[in-house]
């Protein structure tokens, strides 16, 4: 069973985090204790970043990410001491813990402490591996869902859709907002899951091939997904001469 994870913060910003269960006050040392475990679902090859919540790391701070029972992983905000964790960051004015292009050995639980002069923080997360969507194929004038995990938008969270490198879709709680896209092919065939934040894209052309990425940005954690999208012609007629009615609907997730 892990101990308590430690980390030190300032005072507003563990006050600001609902999901700090308690904050008390020893020999003033503020020591913040959450008992949630912060739960992410990532595809294998994708990047995850963990955040601390600390906005600047001060010279005397002590910041150790530890995985499972293997013990650290960056004991001096230095290279990780396993060359198996090459393909981990760590940001050294805020302690986040980046991992690009995760592989399955990387799923599990991590735990962060961090020590500084004035708070202690508990907090822990656990990462899990799914298989990696496939390319997925579809004929013009059917409807797609690119489904993210996430069960029920929050307050603090941002999604960005992405077409190549060009934004096509934001979604937070508050607000939602469209672009075109390049030549306006994405024009009036957009929507997104007001709950999840999924991208719907309506009458599919040929020119919505591509990949399609998306970055889930919250305060505890950063999630970048991906997706393969191939529309052929149907029958191969071109879209000009032949419309759907009915177009059949095709989903494909990241979860």
């Amino acid at each position: 069973m892990f101990t308590l994870i430690q980390i030190h913060f300032i005072l507003q910003t563990a006050l600001q985090d609902e999901s700090l269960k308690t904050v008390s006050d020893c020999s003033h040392v503020f020591v913040v204790e959450t008992d949630d475990v912060e739960s992410v679902s990532v595809l294998e090859g994708d990047s995850v970043t963990l955040h601390t919540g600390l906005t600047k790391i001060q010279t005397d701070d002590q910041i150790v990410w530890k995985f499972g029972d293997q013990g650290k992983l960056f004991p001096h905000l230095n290279d990780p001491v396993n060359k198996k964790w090459t393909n981990t960051d760590l940001n050294l004015q805020t302690g986040d813990l980046t991992i690009r292009n995760i592989r399955r050995y990387q799923h599990g639980d991590y735990r962060v402490e961090i020590n500084t002069r004035t708070m202690i923080l508990h907090r822990k997360y656990r990462i899990s591996i799914i298989d990696a969507v496939k390319s997925v194929f579809l004929e013009e004038g059917e409807t797609i869902t690119l489904q993210i995990n996430v069960i029920d938008i929050q307050k603090d969270d941002l999604i960005l859709w992405m077409f190549g490198d060009i934004v096509i879709a934001e979604i937070s709680k508050s607000a939602q907002q469209f672009y075109n896209g390049p030549d306006g092919r994405f024009r009036d065939r957009l929507n997104l899951d007001h709950q999840t934040g999924s991208l719907i894209i309506t009458d599919t052309r040929t020119g919505h091939s591509g990949l399609y990425e998306v970055k889930i940005s919250s305060s505890r954690h950063t999630i970048n997904g991906r997706f393969f999208v191939i529309v052929t012609e149907e029958n191969g007629q071109n879209h000009k001469n032949q419309d759907t009615d009915d177009p059949a609907k095709e989903e494909t997730k990241l979860n």
